[in-house]
């Protein structure tokens, strides 16, 4: 079975570390980190991360705070293309203290490596990392070859993500009624309940029965919070 297969037949996200270390043999390095914010509301995430690191700096890394400064964290949070540790390294963006995080990880076995940055359609945040415990001219030519490999797997994981989260989810996901969709996408472009009532053809009392409906099964205690989890649930779809 091929790792797409795999992605798409996964049964449990307890699956995805098997799959990420497999992922990494096929392209010849040694350790791999798959990271991933999942926002569940607008100022809070959920956190999911998976890696082979080694042990030691995992917990220096963690304990430390290095995520707040690490330069490939920070590289990934306003860009979207690959990009080699090499290149981090020798970009003038980073101050020497960020960067020691680099060498502090080079000297833990991380020696070289590659990573992905992660955006998804409702706020989700990441990147995927691939490592090399040696530093050489042949492990270096293995980007060229391994970068458009995770770069087509990207999208495969991330769906295996969303929909494992949403199948082991103890809460099963909103279902709105059409109606209820329209008056909180009109809500989200700041209508008031009367101006929903006039574009939709209904009374007003019927349009705060519908966003009141829609507030109740997103678990929101008024419209505003209701809009926001309709967004960050992908309900509400502000390209449409």
């Amino acid at each position: 079975m091929d790792l797409l297969e795999r992605l798409q037949q996964a049964q449990s996200t307890s699956e995805l570390p098997e799959i990420l270390e497999s992922i990494s043999q096929v392209v010849e390095f040694d350790y791999f980190l798959f990271g991933l914010a999942l926002p569940n509301s607008i100022t809070h995430s959920d956190i999911l991360m998976y890696d082979n690191y080694p042990g030691e700096w995992r917990r220096v890394y963690d304990e430390s705070g290095y995520a707040k400064r690490d330069p490939i964290v920070q590289y990934s949070i306003s860009n979207y293309m690959p990009v080699t540790w090499a290149q981090i390294s020798e970009s003038p963006s980073y101050s020497r203290s960020d960067l020691k995080i680099m060498w502090e990880a080079e000297a833990s076995g991380l020696k070289a490596g590659f990573s992905l940055p992660i955006h998804g359609a409702v706020g989700e945040f990441g990147m995927i990392s691939f490592a090399s415990n040696h530093n050489t001219d042949e492990q270096r030519l293995k980007y060229a070859e391994a970068i458009p490999v995770i770069q087509m797997l990207v999208p495969a994981i991330q769906d295996a993500v969303k929909r494992l989260r949403v199948s082991e989810s103890k809460e099963p996901p909103a279902k709105l009624t059409k109606r209820e969709i329209e008056c909180l996408t009109w809500a989200t472009e700041g209508k008031s309940s009367w101006e929903i009532s006039q574009i939709l053809g209904c009374s007003e009392r019927t349009a705060i029965f519908h966003l009141s409906n829609a507030a109740n099964k997103l678990g929101a205690t008024n419209r505003y919070q209701a809009i926001s989890k309709a967004l960050l649930c992908g309900i509400i779809n502000p390209l449409c």
